[in-house]
């Protein structure tokens, strides 16, 4: 229990100081990665060297739940090694699709008006993870581009949604009959 209680406490000092929050000068990549669905996105500048990251800052016009990760992601890759910076997200983004694969199929009740028949289904949480892991991934893909001497201002990247429930079938709640 106390272990949980530690890892809230460190949430809510993301939540309520961010860290890394802004825009960092000197950096060597800029990555973008982009919600097209609801126009959110996460820019992370980045200065590294050839091994290793020396300073990260991120920004966003995402909810404070983005926020709250890109302060918790950038502090677990400052300092670090690429190669460790790399596996770091590998992992995140593997927890990430299991996220995504637990959330339940939506529910379908027939009975209900066109439109609302299908339950709403939420990943915003998910997607606020996926914006942050992904703008790590384009300042990454930007910083190798500029050595292949591609000269652009940052590197933009779309997060890929999963939809575990579109090959599962959905939990049909049956239309009233009416006896006639």
């Amino acid at each position: 229990m106390d272990e949980q209680k530690a890892l809230e406490a460190e949430i809510g000092r993301h939540l309520m100081q961010p860290e890394n929050y802004g825009k960092l000068e000197e950096a060597t990549c800029v990555g973008v990665g982009i919600d097209h669905a609801t126009k959110s996105y996460v820019i992370m500048y980045i200065n590294r060297d050839k091994s290793s990251i020396l300073d990260v800052k991120f920004g966003t016009n995402g909810n404070q739940d983005t926020t709250t990760l890109g302060s918790i992601f950038t502090e677990m890759i400052k300092g670090e090694s690429i190669e460790e910076a790399l596996e770091i997200t590998s992992n995140l983004e593997k927890d990430l699709q299991e996220s995504y694969a637990a959330i339940p199929a939506p529910k379908v009740d027939t009975s209900k008006p066109e439109g609302e028949q299908v339950e709403h289904i939420s990943t915003e949480h998910q997607d606020s993870a996926n914006m942050v892991l992904t703008s790590f991934r384009a300042a990454m893909r930007h910083y190798d581009r500029k050595l292949g001497g591609i000269d652009e201002e940052q590197f933009e990247m779309s997060i890929v949604k999963t939809c575990p429930y579109s090959t599962k079938e959905c939990n049909l709640v049956a239309k009233d009959k009416k006896k006639s």
